[in-house]
């Protein structure tokens, strides 16, 4: 719990070490490894004031400055309390770091605008199994964490596996308190869209005890949140050119394009048109539940054993309506009779289409999650020199996930459409023929003589990985060389992906009962009046069941389909991706400092050189071309040959740190090394499906993984200055420079098959390493007390930080809708981001208001869906805060609250004026009662 305490100058240093050593946790040389060296700054004159907010950013304060590399930090307040409840969103406060929001809530990072980031859990390997490499940092449940620290520039003794840099999260252990230790809480989350309150709840329990056999530690960490979530869009579908070519006989080129144009009264005039509207409204549900168990044992002073098992168990779903009256790649039609504006520019502002198809969409995205992680750790001090630390590890990860969607078709008579400024408006209405029906969106009949479909997908992931490794460590009494360390690594990870096609049924017209009619005016995007009344939908009660979705739809597919409905999708050979990765690892670094020679500089400077083996297995699925018995062309049976591919490579990684003290307070830090990244599972599989038989005469196309693919490699320089003029209070500026080598981007190239029937070409995209790219910037920040003010005012307190980052990458997949080549930043990169935090810690009363922004960023170069046109994110900022009163020493509460500013997040194709989404989320309002013994 928050805590006054006043003590004199030399009770409140040796405090700064205890605080920090228990943020740590470092019984473990894994843990070391991963948690900076500590050490405690020069005492302050007079009295020291240590509360919970001022503890956390004195001791992430400490490790920053105390750290033999460039690290930041973030420790909980208190026992289940980071400054957010989701690691993501605690991670965004770090300058340099910007993250990605899934629903309303943090989901992944980049770090300095590159996404290839390492995590970790206590300094070993830690993952989601998805066909990737790292954890998905919305799984954890952050009352398990002690800290989370982020390395930028990682030495030769950290592990391998991220250019980006290396997160890695701390649990506590027995042995960071002096005895028995217990702590509860129990919070409600209200989420406002969504009007629905959910759980959360936290329990620790530690104790140690000597015994007849030494000291034996036991902590029990227990962590559940139940979340929930709605998400409101409205979007523009894609904005086509208006092909208004002839040819040289004045015959246009596109006969549909130049009689449109000519009908708008825009022949010689640019004119974009967008080709329809969408709403999509998400409704769902998070749960997470965390274990943490860790068992240590010093039966001598020279030797500590740590045993630890940390369970991540994450559940989401959402059902969804999602609207689209959306005419594809195909061309729009305009009313003529209606008016239509333009921008300068010959961008759509407003008009009215007639005949614009309908899809009206209920679907039910489920994934389950689950990583299991054992590890036992023995740490030997047969002298007060030399360390000896042997760390083996097991983890086992899987994922399951299913997305199954259920499509109404109906058609709008006239659609109205306004984009531009704000959000986009949309209605459908009837024209003027009663043939036509009434043209109403919310009646049945409009939409069962038309049918629908069932799209049907299911995905099953299992991750393992075997992991030992040897450390050790000599430190000199004196001398320049301070410390030899050295270990050896050696990992055996596999990783096997099933992931189905996508079954489709279509459908014919339901009874009335498997209907439902769901409002949008008045209820999407908090009470928004610019959309449709409502849209007819498949029940979401029913496609939240998903053996029931299909048990519903049996009658109404074709009786040839029926069972295989009945049964679900399946898998087939090339569905499946299996990878086995075993690495080698060898590293050697020295700590030097150069302080009793008279110059005041230390640091270290090391190799790590690591040998990987990689083993694909998968399928090329071949359809030869056969003939009917009339002679004519048809597919031949298919054949499933198995794909079989070793690799191997071994890369060198230096690193160096050096850090100059200009005085105790100032010190500049200088470091260099290089990196590499791994490609994802994913995009080593092999699998490719080949057709011969071409009956358009078009191009052949079909796209695969690449199991030759290399890592991404990165040389990175780095350079901070920083200064700490107090207990809690720093500035510091920092610039970097990285040079990746390898980027990976799909590619379609020809390559050439022959089945029998003589050679063919098809058009394969494919990953490839492609050209190098350079990420640049600087970040600058700080934090402080006010603790000069008199009174209440020295409570307040201010942390900031900004961030500039600048890339320039290749990005061959990024075209416009005309097929030109586009040059943009690299995907999720903001340019500008700052954070600005403001405290309050003074008595019983504790409290943070954190505002987060970022500017525009591209989303993806080739959106799905979009087009393939580049879509990017407009700049966002968000408002966080919370307040705690402490009652009592073992008793407090607090209410926080996100995104109080109702942050709307917008996108664009290319430019802003060609709109394509707007999206409002939650806000949540917590309240947490915690106690502490």
């Amino acid at each position: 719990m928050t805590k006054m305490i006043h003590m004199p100058r030399r009770a409140a240093l040796m405090a700064g070490i205890s605080i920090a050593s228990v943020a740590l946790g470092c019984s473990a040389h894994a843990q070391d490894a991963a948690a900076p060296e500590q050490a405690a700054p020069p005492a302050e004159e007079g009295d020291i004031v240590v509360t919970g907010v001022r503890a956390s950013l004195s001791s992430a304060q400490s490790i920053k400055r105390n750290s033999d590399v460039i690290v930041d930090s973030i420790v909980a307040e208190d026992i289940g309390k980071l400054p957010d409840r989701n690691v993501a969103e605690a991670l965004q406060r770090i300058t340099g770091i910007q993250i990605q929001r899934s629903f309303g809530e943090g989901s992944s990072v980049a770090i300095r605008g590159l996404s290839q980031v390492r995590t970790e859990v206590n300094g070993r390997d830690v993952f989601t199994a998805n066909g990737g490499r790292t954890l998905s940092l919305e799984d954890v449940p952050s009352e398990l964490l002690a800290g989370v620290d982020v390395y930028k520039n990682p030495s030769a003794d950290l592990i391998e596996g991220g250019i980006g840099g290396l997160i890695n999260l701390r649990t506590r252990k027995p042995f960071d308190f002096d005895g028995f230790k217990a702590s509860a809480s129990a919070s409600v989350n209200y989420y406002d869209m969504y009007g629905k309150s959910k759980p959360q709840a936290n329990l620790l329990l530690s104790n140690r005890w000597d015994t007849g056999i030494g000291e034996i530690g036991v902590l029990v960490d227990l962590a559940y949140q139940k979340t929930a979530f709605r998400q409101d869009q409205i979007s523009s579908q894609p904005f086509f050119l208006l092909d208004q070519s002839v040819a040289a006989n004045g015959t246009p080129n596109n006969a549909t394009d130049y009689a449109t144009a000519q009908g708008l009264g825009r022949l010689g005039k640019p004119t974009y048109l967008p080709h329809g509207v969408g709403i999509g409204q998400y409704l769902g549900d998070r749960q997470r539940i965390g274990a943490d168990v860790a068992v240590q044992w010093k039966p001598t002073d020279t030797l500590l054993v740590t045993g630890e098992y940390v369970r991540s168990d994450y559940k989401f779903q959402y059902g969804d309506y999602s609207f689209f009256a959306y005419t594809g790649t195909n061309s729009i039609t305009p009313d003529y009779t209606a008016p239509f504006t333009f921008d300068d520019d010959g961008n759509f502002r407003s008009g009215t289409f007639v005949n614009v198809p309908i899809d009206s969409n209920t679907s039910l995205e489920r994934r389950k999650s689950v990583t299991n992680d054992f590890s036992l750790n023995v740490k030997w001090n047969p002298t007060s020199n030399l360390t000896v630390t042997a760390d083996g590890q097991f983890i086992r990860g899987v994922t399951d996930g299913q997305r199954s969607i259920v499509i109404l078709h109906s058609n709008a008579e006239r659609l109205y459409q306004v984009v531009g400024n704000g959000v986009p408006t949309m209605d459908i209405l009837p024209d003027s023929n009663p043939a036509n029906g009434n043209g109403s969106v919310t009646d049945i009949a409009n939409y069962a003589p038309l049918g629908g479909g069932y799209l049907d997908h299911i995905d099953h992931s299992v991750g393992k990985e075997y992991a030992g490794r040897l450390d050790a460590e000599y430190k000199f009494d004196a001398g320049i060389i301070r410390s030899i360390s050295g270990g050896l690594r050696y990992t055996d990870r596999t990783a096997v992906t099933d992931s189905s096609t996508y079954a489709y049924y279509g459908t014919s017209a339901l009874a009335d009962n498997l209907y439902e009619v769901h409002p949008f005016r008045g209820d999407l995007y908090r009470g928004y009046q610019g959309v449709p009344a409502g849209g007819v939908f498949f029940s979401r009660g029913i496609v939240l069941d998903y053996d029931a979705t299909r048990q519903a739809l049996a009658p109404y597919v074709d009786a040839s389909q029926r069972q295989s409905l009945l049964d679900g999708v399946s898998y087939v050979p090339s569905d499946r991706n299996t990878q086995g990765e075993k690495t080698y690892t060898a590293y050697g670094v020295a700590k030097f400092d150069f302080e009793e020679a008279g110059f005041p500089l230390d640091g270290n400077i090391g190799v790590r050189v690591i040998k990987t083996k990689v083993a694909t297995d998968g399928f090329s699925v071949q359809t030869p071309q056969a003939e009917l018995p009339n002679g004519e062309p048809t597919n031949g049976a298919i054949s499933y040959v198995p794909i079989s591919v070793n690799s191997s490579y071994t890369k060198a990684l230096p690193s160096l740190n050096l850090r100059y003290h200009f005085t105790d307070r100032l010190q500049l830090r200088l470091a260099a090394s290089k990196g590499l990244t791994r490609p994802d599972f994913s995009q080593l599989n092999p699998n490719i499906n080949i057709v011969e038989f071409n009956p358009g005469n078009g191009i052949r196309t079909s796209s695969s993984g690449n199991p030759y693919l290399k890592p991404l490699e990165a040389k990175q320089f780095d350079a901070s200055l920083e200064w700490y003029f107090s207990r809690t209070g720093s500035l510091y500026a920092a610039g970097f420079y990285k040079k990746v080598d390898g980027f990976i981007a799909n590619i379609a190239t020809d390559e050439t098959y022959d089945f029998g029937n003589g050679p063919f070409t098809v058009s394969v995209s494919r990953p490839l390493n492609g050209d190098n790219g350079k990420i640049k910037g600087f970040e600058v920040g700080g934090n402080t007390f006010f603790d000069f003010l008199p009174g209440l005012w020295s409570g307040f307190g201010v942390q900031a930080n900004f961030t500039y980052v600048d890339s320039k990458a290749p990005s061959p997949a990024a075209q416009d809708n005309e097929g030109n080549a586009l040059i943009v930043p690299l995907e999720q990169l903001s340019k500008y981001s700052y954070n600005l935090i403001g405290f309050y810690d003074k008595g019983p009363l504790s409290a943070r208001v954190a505002y987060n922004w970022r500017s525009k960023y591209v989303v993806t170069t080739r959106g799905n869906g979009s087009g393939e046109l580049p879509i990017f994110n407009a700049a966002r900022g968000q408002l966080d805060a919370s307040l705690t009163y402490t009652v009592n020493d073992h008793f407090g509460l607090t209410v926080d609250g996100v995104n109080l500013t109702n942050t709307e997040n917008r996108t664009y194709y290319g430019i802003p004026s060609r709109p394509q989404s707007s999206v409002l989320n939650d806000r949540r309002i917590s309240i947490t009662a915690r106690l502490t013994y």
